[in-house]
């Protein structure tokens, strides 16, 4: 039997799904790129965002059986900002087909595996490991943990401080009101990661980035799968179109403590105080603030609006106001 024959064979070991979470520019792309160059790991290219969206339709309208119910749903969710993402030259999606792979079960759960099975071309009943990465599943890990038993996690976590770095850079989006939501998101996310050691696991960035060999060691052994090799050391192709690794296939190894260069002191006291509690949680050392600060809720929801301005304005000037809009608009709706 050949490798690819193995692979199509029925199940008979853990295949899925795997989750890779962690707060957007926070190295989720580049994990993506290096698992997903393994032999038995398929996930999709495009974060698919909706899975809060498929629980509440469900828990709301039941399960979509009939075929009549579930080309409905499959019109809802095409507004998906995954669909206005997805490659011109791909396939044309069939909701006949990606209702095939879900192979009779049509709760939310069945629904979303069998999309994602759809997509990578995993099949049904195959080895292939299924998963999806999607950041904005760092709130919702309990929810993952809940609806998926066989689910595995994958938390990565970045330096606050170059987190709001990168998110300024590339959204133009306020760095007190970044500081304010990786800390709450980090917290939630790493409190449910400790609490399920043997279902969960974490990362550094940095760490990803100084010692690849050693992290993605560790990661395969998590995951149960051949060691990995030098071809999962560097990405196939470039999976990054913004910041410093942009366009870039090798691991940059010092991609990381760029705020000591690029951030007043004041910048930085500014972000610990807001991330003190967290930062010291997850093991970042806080260098000049000396306690935890919050946002109050009405500078949260001025900062909040301040940062939608600057995406619709960003979005405007390259895809147009109202592709922005219905772009971010989706996005809220499905995720919830």
């Amino acid at each position: 039997m050949t490798m690819k024959d193995s692979f199509s064979s029925p199940t008979s070991c853990w295949t899925g799904p795997l989750f890779i979470v962690g707060m957007p520019r926070s190295g989720t792309k580049l994990l993506r790129g290096l698992l997903g160059q393994h032999q038995r790991i398929r996930i999709p290219s495009i974060e698919t965002d909706f899975l809060p969206f498929l629980l509440r339709r469900v828990r709301a309208q039941g399960q979509p059986e009939r075929p009549e119910s579930f080309a409905s749903l499959f019109q809802e969710l095409r507004r998906a900002p995954y669909f206005m993402l997805r490659p011109g030259g791909a396939a044309a999606f069939d909701w006949r087909e990606w209702r095939e792979h879900c192979d009779g079960r049509y709760d939310a759960a069945g629904l979303f595996e069998g999309f994602v099975r759809y997509e990578t071309g995993s099949g049904v009943h195959t080895n292939y490991i299924w998963g999806d990465k999607s950041p904005a599943y760092t709130r919702h890990v309990a929810t993952l943990l809940e609806h998926f038993p066989q689910a595995r996690v994958v938390h990565i976590l970045r330096d606050v401080r170059d987190y709001c770095v990168s998110v300024n850079k590339a959204w133009h989006k306020d760095m007190r009101r970044a500081a304010h939501g990786w800390a709450r998101d980090v917290e939630r996310a790493h409190r449910v990661c400790h609490s399920q050691p043997q279902r969960c696991i974490e990362i550094k960035y940095e760490d990803l980035l100084q010692s690849p060999e050693a992290v993605m060691r560790r990661l395969t052994t998590f995951l149960g799968v051949e060691p990995a090799d030098a071809s999962m050391l560097s990405l196939a192709r470039p999976v990054e179109a913004r910041g410093d690794a942009a366009g870039r296939t090798e691991i940059m190894r010092d991609n990381f403590s760029k705020f000591a260069e690029r951030l007043t002191t004041r910048q930085i006291r500014a972000i610990e105080a807001l991330a003190f509690d967290t930062m010291q949680l997850v093991g970042y050392r806080p260098i000049h603030a000396a306690g935890q600060q919050h946002l109050g809720a009405f500078e949260q929801r001025m900062l909040r609006l301040k940062d939608g301005a600057s995406l619709l304005a960003h979005g405007a000037r390259k895809q147009g106001l109202a592709s922005t809009l219905r772009f971010h608009l989706g996005h809220a709706r499905l995720v919830g």
